[in-house]
């Protein structure tokens, strides 16, 4: 029997896996699916013992599955249960692929492994890629087509499924209000174990069995196998350890590099259109394909299961295969660049063009900075609801502020959909439809009775905040309403997800309002330190205290440590904007306060029994301000009154 055998890690070595984790994570934050099918092989051509990168790809993936599995669960995404019970399934499946593995080790040595686990990708990515290109490439063609609702007709499949009835042994799925034989699921389960044992990618398996045999929705399916992942990864894990395939080394270096890289690669995604995500995850698989596809004709020849091959073949066959898998990462992380440029490109051009705009007479004397369209009106509002108790406060103060300002509103809901819907859902897509049109028409009643002009849209897409970003954008809207998206325990620390995205993205001004929430005018607070955002918020603060007749207190906060030297500037920063406002017609008072900015800000509003906060937000996209400014963000996090972002500056 051949030992297991780790690779040194030199210092060159080491950075290239980070960049191979980097890279990896790229591809998995742009493409929407795990990026183990770049890692596996990757670790592979540097060395690595096939069942040793299997072992450490699996042991690197468990935790973030965990991660993804409770945020999404969150969002209502997850069905547990079910995630739970294939994941025990497929803890045998990787059980059997384990076996499968060792034994293949023990009786034909490390190239056997490597040649099973090249096969075994060869296939997976022929058939995944094929059908994500064919995909890619059909939604290209019809594009308007993938707009409309998708069918309500469940695959034949399914619904033979769902017509399994067998007492004793029928389990029910929640989240789609459906009754599956668990005998259904064994065989789905083990499949998905064991090729994840296999190749460190089990969601190619589990994601379309639950689409296809259960009917999910895609969104719900790819949600639930991440539990499915955190169960069979921990337990394969565990059991390739036990085995000493693990290299902990590899695991925690590739997981380092995947969390900076999953970042840039989900931000990729806001500037492409769907089809080009297809056509990169496409092309990468093929390419990966054929990195390993030159490997194989070597293996064999060590094997003797062909004719010997001359060593210099072999090598050069080699070098193909890691030059092709070399371009399969380049290829990935240009497309992904690129994107993120042209978004920066494009939105630097926006705020130039923003920054031209007149300043007003009032606003020069005082040497504010203008700012740009969507302050100046409040013509157009956006409101953005899923029907939920974290929703329902900002669709009440949404519609009140808008009757205020004499404003258009426009409410959207999000259905999920895209072309990989196709086929699902009479008792899931048509369900939701109907719950989101009902929904929105409740809303646009409330609106009506209140005297506001409203339209309703019900949307269809997979990411919230882009297509949030995106209605705002058609709609030039200049004020997107939203909720906080309130939670439990550690995790009410956080912002949600969606909303500190739409935040940092926006073009617009947005406002973030809790469930508890009540904007009554009784009193505004502005925070400022002296910015052109800041500055910008002023203007804001100052129209609303205008159209509400509401007192206003600025406030700005000095660090302690440095207070003396600060104290003197801060003071003529906020005489400055008080002067400003005094101007205007407003009430108001300033404050200069030591400590931290934002508990003094909080402080000032609980004081004053604000209802309103005023923020100036570090807007940016890209890799200038991912999300929002981290002051800003933890107003957000630490209030329970509505907190108003100004954008641009």
């Amino acid at each position: 029997m051949e030992s297991v055998q780790f690779i040194d890690l030199t210092t060159t070595s080491t950075v290239a896996l980070f960049l191979v984790g980097f890279v990896g994570g790229m591809v998995s934050g742009f493409i929407g699916s795990g990026g183990a099918f770049v890692l596996t092989p990757a670790m592979m051509t540097m060395g690595v013992p096939a069942i040793v990168a299997v072992a450490s790809n699996m042991a690197h993936k468990f935790p973030k599955a965990l991660v993804g599995a409770y945020k999404r669960n969150k969002y209502g995404q997850v069905d547990v249960k079910l995630g739970v019970v294939m994941g025990i399934f497929a803890e045998v499946g990787v059980i059997i692929g384990k076996h499968v593995m060792v034994h293949i080790r023990e009786t034909f040595g490390t190239v056997g492994t490597n040649l099973y686990v090249s096969f075994v990708f060869v296939v997976v990515l022929a058939i995944v890629g094929g059908l994500v290109l064919r995909d890619g490439m059909a939604e290209k063609r019809g594009l308007a087509e993938t707009q409309k609702p998708p069918t309500n007709e469940l695959t034949p499949l399914a619904r033979w499924v769902r017509s399994i009835r067998v007492p004793g042994t029928m389990l029910h799925v929640k989240i789609i209000d459906a009754h599956v034989s668990f005998l259904v699921l064994i065989p789905l389960g083990i499949a998905t174990g064991m090729l994840a044992a296999t190749i460190a990618v089990g969601g190619f398996i589990g994601v379309p069995s639950m689409m296809y045999f259960i009917g999910l929705p895609a969104l719900m399916a790819s949600a639930t196998e991440l539990v499915i992942a955190f169960v069979m990864g921990l337990g394969g894990s565990i059991l390739y350890a036990l085995d000493g395939s693990v290299d902990i080394r590899l695991s925690m270096i590739i997981l380092a590099g995947s969390l900076f890289g999953i970042q840039i690669g989900a931000i990729g995604t806001t500037y492409v259109k769907d089809y080009v995500v297809k056509f990169v995850m496409a092309a990468i698989m093929l390419l990966v394909l054929a990195s390993r596809f030159f490997y194989i004709p070597g293996y064999l020849s060590d094997l003797r299961l062909i004719p010997a091959l001359e060593k210099g073949t072999i090598k050069t066959l080699n070098a193909v295969g890691d030059g092709t898998l070399g371009f399969a990462l380049l290829f990935g992380a240009v497309m992904i660049l690129q994107a993120l440029y042209r978004g920066i490109r494009e939105h630097r051009q926006t705020t130039e063009a923003m920054e031209t705009a007149t300043l007003t007479p009032a606003l020069a004397s005082v040497g504010l900075v203008g700012q740009l369209s969507p302050f100046g009106r409040f013509e157009r509002f956006l409101l953005a609801s899923d029907g939920s108790e974290f929703s329902a406060a900002a669709v009440r103060e949404g519609t009140n502020m808008a009757k205020r300002c004499g404003s258009h509103m426009h409410v959207m809901s999000l259905v999920a959909s895209g072309a990989e819907y196709g086929g699902l859902g009479e008792s899931i897509l048509k369900q939701e439809i109907a719950m989101a049109s009902a929904h929105l028409d409740d809303i646009k009643g409330q609106a009506g009775a209140a005297g506001v002009a409203c339209e309703t849209h019900v949307v269809h897409g997979q990411v919230v905040d882009r297509e949030i970003l995106s209605m705002a954008e058609k709609l030039t809207a200049d004020l997107i309403v939203m909720g906080r998206r309130g939670r439990r325990g550690l995790a009410r620390m956080m912002l949600g997800q969606a909303t500190a995205n739409v935040i940092g993205r926006a073009n617009c001004n947005v406002l973030v309002v809790p469930r508890a929430a009540h904007i009554e005018g009784r009193h505004i607070v502005l925070a400022t330190d002296g910015s052109r955002y800041a500055d910008a918020a002023a203007l804001t603060a100052g129209e609303l205290a205008r159209r509400c007749n509401t007192p206003v207190t600025v406030v700005s906060v000095v660090n302690p440590e440095d207070a003396a030297g600060r104290r003197a500037d801060t003071e003529q920063i906020v005489n400055r904007v008080v002067k400003h406002l005094a101007n205007e017609g407003v009430k108001v008072e300033g404050r200069v306060l030591e400590g931290r900015a934002d508990a003094c800000i909080i402080e000032v509003a609980q004081e004053k029994n604000a209802d309103l906060i005023v923020v100036g937000s570090h807007g940016r996209t890209g890799l200038e301000r991912i999300l929002v400014g981290s002051t800003t963000e933890r107003i957000l996090n630490g209030t329970s009154c509505a907190v108003f972002v100004v954008k641009g500056g």
